[in-house]
């Protein structure tokens, strides 16, 4: 630790170019290690002593970026110390009567969710860091939570400011659009919550209808596990490693899909024992077309703060058609900076990583932290400012909205 002090407090006292230089040094360096990791094997080749092997190395390469630091006992004490009152006990918050009023959760378009264009992206917002997105034929929801808290049990933890913009049953068995693929980013509470994935899995069964879950390396143990309908009769569990690629084969005139790993800045705990042991990351997802002119590309950047490697994923995975980035839970900035973006953040990651259109998530939904809920938005379109960028291409619209690129 005291090593690490040194280091920063050194990169602190340089002048900007020899920071540029040494920047650069550490992306030549990133890269060449990133190609020495990237050579993952398949999936199905992914052994437990694989597995806790990669993820060991993947945290490594987290801990040696300059915009990474672990919190220290001394900050979380002072964070509950100082916030216990609203991250706790959930005082404070705005009134359901005024979130009616200016963040009021919209009717799901169904007609729209029914016919999707094979050639757009077209995704509705059902809360949080669940999104729902069609693309090439393909339905995909990204780390689904639907229950009113989350947390480990439902009688106590972060309870729903919004309600979800559907539920699982209207989703998949009332309107009978479904549920093809599901993405899990990491194993927090507020992106893995068993109730709904394992209502998810049990739909996809009553339908007959194949559901795939992504998920970050080391989490599919977990689904066998706890969902084992996640691997019943068709449905299948495949975990990915940073820059690991899956493809979804066309089918039933469907395009085939590219599904990466991304890699991103955040860290896994569950129970409170098995912190780091299972990977996080983002999902970049791609149609595959003979024509590259009409592939479509999207990005679940999961939860992450804003670190370097961002302008290297625009250059290797970029452009994106459509990036979720989330904006919210990010104060006190002194200890969240390095786990989550705030809206200034997430404007530099949208030009990182090179997209044409980002959906503002992760917001609004929970009170996580201790910014006023409707923050968020109000931030964003100021950065948006700042950087004079097309407000239009960058939104934090209401639960329910369905933006098609």
């Amino acid at each position: 630790a005291q090593q690490e002090l040194q280091e920063h407090s050194f990169f602190c006292c340089m002048n900007s170019g020899s920071r540029r230089t040494l920047y650069q040094l550490q992306r030549m360096s990133r890269l060449q290690s990133n190609t020495e990791l990237n050579n993952a094997p398949s999936s199905p080749s992914w052994t437990p002593v694989a597995i806790k092997k990669r993820v060991k190395q993947r945290v490594e390469e987290r801990n040696s970026w300059s915009t990474y630091a672990e919190p220290t006992p001394g900050k979380v004490l002072k964070l509950l110390c100082g916030n216990a009152s609203k991250m706790v006990f959930q005082r404070g918050l705005t009134s359901q009567q005024e979130l009616d009023e200016v963040f009021p959760v919209k009717d799901v378009d169904w007609p729209t969710l029914k016919n999707p264009n094979l050639d757009r992206i077209q995704s509705t917002w059902i809360g949080h860091a669940t999104v729902f997105v069609q693309m090439g034929g393909y339905n995909i929801l990204t780390d689904p939570v639907f229950s009113q808290r989350c947390s480990a049990v439902q009688w106590a933890g972060p309870k729903r400011l919004r309600r979800p913009a559907c539920t699982i049953e209207e989703l998949c068995l009332k309107e009978k659009v479904g549920v093809d693929i599901v993405m899990i980013s990491h194993n927090h509470y507020d992106h893995l919550d068993y109730n709904s994935v394992q209502e998810l899995a049990a739909a996809s069964i009553t339908m007959d209808r194949p559901m795939m879950f992504v998920v970050a390396l080391g989490l599919k143990k977990w689904f066998e596990r706890y969902i084992p309908n996640s691997v019943k009769g068709r449905n299948s569990v495949i975990e990915l490693d940073w820059h690991e690629k899956h493809i979804v084969e066309s089918t039933d005139g469907r395009k085939a899909l590219e599904v990466t790993g991304i890699p991103m800045q955040h860290w896994s705990n569950r129970n409170g024992f098995d912190k780091d042991k299972s990977l996080w990351c983002g999902f970049g997802v791609k149609t595959v077309d003979d024509d590259n002119n009409s592939s479509r590309n999207f990005l679940f950047s999961g939860d992450t703060g804003y670190f370097e490697g961002l302008d290297d994923i625009g250059e290797k995975y970029g452009e994106f058609d459509l990036a979720a980035i989330p904006i919210g839970a990010y104060e006190p900035r002194w200890f969240m900076v390095n786990q989550h973006t705030n809206p200034d953040d997430a404007v530099k990651m949208m030009t990182a990583v090179k997209a044409k259109h980002a959906w503002g998530i992760h917001w609004g939904t929970f009170a996580l932290t201790i910014e006023p809920t409707m923050e968020p938005r109000e931030r964003l379109t100021e950065a948006m400012k700042l950087a004079r960028k097309d407000p239009s291409t960058f939104v934090a619209g209401n639960i329910g909205e369905t933006k098609i690129v």
